[in-house]
């Protein structure tokens, strides 16, 4: 794939969360908690959209790291190939020294005789050339081409004697410093490789380390289910104390909510920070990562151009210099791997602490959440006792109104009684006087039991007013207690999505480092053979010569399987760059299906927030009027308080008055007279009293006509609570559908019937069951998944288990390595006292040269006495014979160490393998536990939900309701969180 459409996706992302977080801000000063829910549910997105950044990244990564052990892998077999051509040239090039070792000493046997003499002068015209090992000096002046390095003596003719034992001098010299130089490089060699085969020891070990680490660790569930049982207790005390300065402190509260929202803030900027710095990391890796890839073509290519020079060349030592450069780039890339592995841990170490800290803030979100619920329900239970109260203060109050009223109609009636009489009859005056005072006694106690019942109304109506505005307050939290609890649930399902992604993410780290121990193992390997390699090429430094044809030869087959083999790469990155593209459509396509997706949600937030202002200003306009009512009532209460004190003190006159009467009354008829007036005017405040009981009577008629409007009222909102119900009905049906894939038949025996909703009972009694069913149904998949934890917990002591059994056959594995460094370091100690032992020889051919001078000029005398000299030089030719035989035998016991440790390797392979499969298995385990739980999770939320609901309709079936525009505003509530929650399961 291109980095480029990878760096597009990247910022393409991002600024559709700048968009979705501009939208999703609402500057609702009524709503602080709305507000802050909705700002850690976009942090969380953001972190959400970083996750998966990086896990793209990392992906990436890994397939970069797959191409280049491809890669590696290619070398290694190149380089295996290139072995064995150089094996087949080695033993060609024994064969041919073994025929020309015999063919030469017969001839040098077959040409002595004492013709050999003659001709001294000749050396006086000959020119000795200087020896040197890396020209060719056989081709100047004489024309005499020189002689191969195959170690052989001749005497051809007494003319050519002693050219021919000056050709063996410079032939000696050429050998010597030949040998010298090459051991001088592999010695160097050797040394540069101890130190790298100690570096890469060190690093096995720390990688070792760390996985046995990781192993050892516990795993992230239980830590995670630790971490998240301590944040619940610390969520539970924190809140109790919040709850209780909640009221108090409520300045105080915002300004901290405003803090947090400043922290969460400034952790999301650093994370974003993070985030472009692992992109740029990314990126740099895999900039490097190319230009290494660059490299090792441009080696390849260099590679085959030097093996050409060399082909024409024959040179040995540029040869050695290739395989030196060759390998130094291994260790090279070596050290960059192991580099990488380090930052790779380092990555994956951080990425675990980020995980932490966001499983700890979901933990917290879902005992907000629970919070949240179980304060919902308990509002729930006050404002059903608090409409209770108030539907029992209400009628006790109106049959205490109507009570008074019927005392007082009677009390004017037999007053009125009482004054016809008086007209009538003069002469029951006195006992009319007396009835009069008994009634006046009665009136003022009347008028004293309406005062107290007055004073017990406006307490009554005190109450009342204190429940509403505590009916509001517990509307307002009920409404921003059901908005948290919908966001906590979201919130908690994308972060369930996003731990499974995290378990996926270590499952994939956890690979990564199961195939860079593979990859240190190939590399050993690698390294084992260019030892291998370098040993054959230090026996066969002597015999490359005469293996021109065959090398080319065989280049050219290289040459065109190179060819063949570049071909396939092309059609294999034009397969990558064409799979590269579809997939970068397809994510573009689940992109802007994303974006679509995240548009219609928002849109649908930003609507139910609408619908619940327009409620809230309803109830708000209602509350006015109710208290416009209550106003007026009480203006009312005073009005007639008044008028009550001054009736009392028209009585207090009257009394006086009738007093008067009868002390007048007994002296003369005048005072009579004066009584008869004053009982005129009496009948004219009687008058005055008669209309103002009409007055009341009429206020009364419009009370009632309110009354009956109410009552209006009160069935129309039976009938919407009828359509609630039936739509609570189908939601259950569909609920109960959603559940019954397994049991169709227990849904049909408990289906609806038609008619059913006109009975509420009956209805009632039917959801009950299906409510139960649900339980049960939700129960039994509980039951499933703690099957399914303990088959989990089974597996994890069997993965324990392995783990120990695998721990054990490593450290067995550790000790046969450890034996077989042992053996190597022996083996290598033999190869020195063989590089002593050819020093030897070398000093030996150095006292050889000196004797040939000192014997080439008595040659012509002493040739007799020379041959048994030639004869040791052919001595010292078969012990290299011999010490070569040696050097096979260690190359024979090499080589079975290599059999061992490719047992060893292919024993800790499939144990690999094993391993990897049981984790997959445990890990498909897991990925189902979490769906099991996550779906019983939200079954069980729905059916307390419709618990709740359904407890609340059947307390108050038939009721009458004090305030309708309350429960129509809650049951509307509960019907839309009801089917949001049904929208969403159904879209899981």
């Amino acid at each position: 794939m291109d980095s480029s459409s990878e760096s597009d996706t990247y910022d393409r992302p991002t600024g559709h969360r700048s968009r979705v977080r501009k939208r999703r801000t609402r500057p609702d000063s009524g709503f602080p908690r709305d507000t802050h829910v909705s700002d850690i549910s976009d942090k969380i997105d953001t972190l959400a959209n970083t996750l998966q950044d990086t896990s793209r990244n990392l992906n990436k990564v890994d397939q970069m790291l797959g191409q280049y052990k491809e890669h590696t892998d290619d070398q290694a077999e190149a380089m295996v190939t290139l072995r064995e051509s150089l094996e087949e040239s080695i033993q060609h090039l024994q064969a041919q020294q073994l025929r020309r070792s015999t063919a030469g000493w017969s001839a040098s046997l077959s040409t002595l005789h004492t013709s050999d003499l003659d001709d001294g002068s000749a050396t006086d015209r000959r020119r000795y050339l200087p020896t040197s090992p890396l020209r060719d000096y056989g081709s100047a002046g004489t024309g005499n081409r020189r002689r191969s390095r195959s170690v052989a003596v001749r005497f051809t003719d007494s003319a050519q004697a002693e050219e021919q034992i000056h050709s063996l001098h410079q032939s000696l010299r050429d050998l010597q410093s030949d040998q010298l130089r090459i051991g001088d490089d592999i010695d160097r060699e050797i040394r540069r490789r101890n130190r790298t085969d100690i570096e890469t020891k060190k690093t096995l070990e720390n990688l070792a380390g760390h996985i046995k680490a990781s192993q050892k660790e516990e795993p992230v569930s239980l830590r995670v289910e630790r971490r998240l049982q301590e944040i619940e207790d610390e969520m539970r005390t924190g809140r109790q104390v919040l709850s209780e300065r909640h009221h108090r402190e409520k300045p105080k509260s915002m300004s901290g909510e405003l803090q947090e929202m400043d922290d969460m803030r400034s952790q999301l900027l650093r994370m974003e920070k993070e985030r472009l710095d692992l992109q740029r990391e990314l990126s740099l890796l895999l900039s490097q990562q190319k230009s290494a890839r660059r490299q090792q073509e441009r080696g390849v290519t260099g590679l085959d151009s030097d093996l050409r020079v060399q082909l024409g060349r024959i040179s040995v030592s540029s040869e050695v210099e290739e395989l030196k450069k060759s390998v130094e780039r291994k260790e090279r890339e070596k050290t960059q791997l192991a580099f990488r592995v380090e930052a790779l841990s380092a990555d994956l170490e951080r990425r675990e602490q980020q995980q932490l800290k966001m499983l700890a803030q979901l933990k917290e979100i879902q005992s907000r959440s629970e919070e949240n619920v179980s304060e919902c329900g308990r509002l729930e239970a006050q404002l059903i006792e608090s409409e209770r109260r108030r539907e029992e203060l209400r009628s006790k109050a109106q049959e205490a109104v109507r009570q008074w009223k019927t005392k007082c109609k009677k009390l004017e009636r037999e007053f009125q009684e009482l004054k016809d009489n008086s007209r009538n009859n003069t002469d029951k005056d006195k006992r009319s006087k007396e009835r009069e005072g008994i009634l006046s006694q009665q009136l003022e106690g009347a008028r004293q039991q309406l005062a107290d019942a007055l004073g017990r109304l406006a307490h009554r109506e005190e109450d009342v007013r204190r429940c509403n505005v505590d009916l509001t307050e517990t509307r307002s939290q009920l409404v921003t207690l059901e908005l948290e609890l919908q966001e906590a649930r979201e919130t908690l399902r994308g972060l369930e999505e996003k731990a499974q992604k995290q378990i996926s993410l270590q499952v994939q780290m956890r690979e990564e480092n199961v195939r860079l121990q593979k990859r240190v193992e190939l590399q050993e390997h690698s390294k084992e053979e260019e030892q291998r390699s370098l040993l054959d090429l230090q026996g066969s430094v002597k015999n490359l010569s005469a293996a021109r044809a065959d090398l080319a030869a065989r280049l050219a087959e290289v040459e065109s399987s190179k060819k063949d083999l570049e071909k396939q790469l092309a059609m294999a990155q034009e397969e990558s760059s064409s799979f590269g593209r579809q997939l970068e459509l397809e994510r573009q396509v689940h992109q802007k299906e994303l974006s679509h997706l995240r548009m219609t949600q928002q849109e649908g937030k930003a609507q139910q927030d609408r619908d619940v202002h327009d409620m809230l200003r309803l109830y708000q306009r209602e509350r006015e009027e109710l208290e416009a009512l209550v106003r007026d009532l009480k203006s009312e209460a005073v009005a007639d308080s008044e008028l009550r004190r001054a009736l009392q003190l028209k009585l207090d006159k009257m009394k006086t008055e009738c007093d008067k009467l009868t002390e007048q009354l007994s002296t003369s008829e005048e005072n009579h007279a004066k009584l008869l007036h004053k009982y005129h005017t009496l009948k004219k405040e009687l008058d005055v009293k008669v209309k103002l009981a009409e007055r009341e009577e009429e206020r009364r008629q419009s009370a009632e006509h309110s009354m009956e409007e109410l009552h209006e009222r009160v069935t129309g909102l039976q009938t919407e609570q009828e359509s609630i119900l039936h739509a609570v009905g189908t939601q259950i049906d569909s609920a109960c559908q959603f559940l019954s894939k397994d049991s169709a038949a227990k849904l049909e025996a408990i289906t609806l019937t038609p008619g059913l909703q006109k009975d509420s009972h009956r209805w009632l009694a039917e959801v009950k069951t299906k409510l139960q069913w649900l339980c049960e149904e939700v129960r039994e998949r509980e039951s499933r998944e703690r099957r399914l934890r303990r088959t989990l917990q089974q597996h994890k002591e069997q993965m324990k288990a392995l783990k120990q059994s695998k721990d054990s056959e490593l450290q067995s594995f550790l000790d046969r390595i450890t034996l077989q460094d042992r053996l190597l370091k022996d083996i290598q100690s033999e190869k020195r006292g063989l590089l002593e032992m050819g020093r030897k020889k070398e000093d030996e051919m150095r006292n050889l040269q000196v004797s040939v001078k000192e014997f080439s000029t008595r040659l012509a005398l002493d040739h007799l006495e020379s041959v048994p000299e030639k004869l040791s030089l052919l001595e010292n030719f078969k012990d290299l014979e011999e010490s070569q035989k040696q050097r096979e035998m260690v190359e024979q016991r090499y080589a079975k160490y290599k059999e061992i440790v490719g047992n060893l390797q292919h024993q800790l392979e499939e144990s690999k393998k094993r391993i990897q499969e049981y984790r997959d298995e445990k890990l498909d385990a897991a990925c189902r536990s979490l769906q099991l739980t996550s779906l019983t999770s939200s079954l069980l939320s729905q059916s307390n939900f419709l618990t709740d609901t359904t407890l609340s309709t059947h307390t108050s079936p038939q009721k009458p309701l004090a305030s309708p525009d309350l429960e129509s505003s809650l049951t509307q509530e509960h019907f839309s969180t009801f089917n949001g929650a049904n929208s969403k399961h159904t879209s899981m």
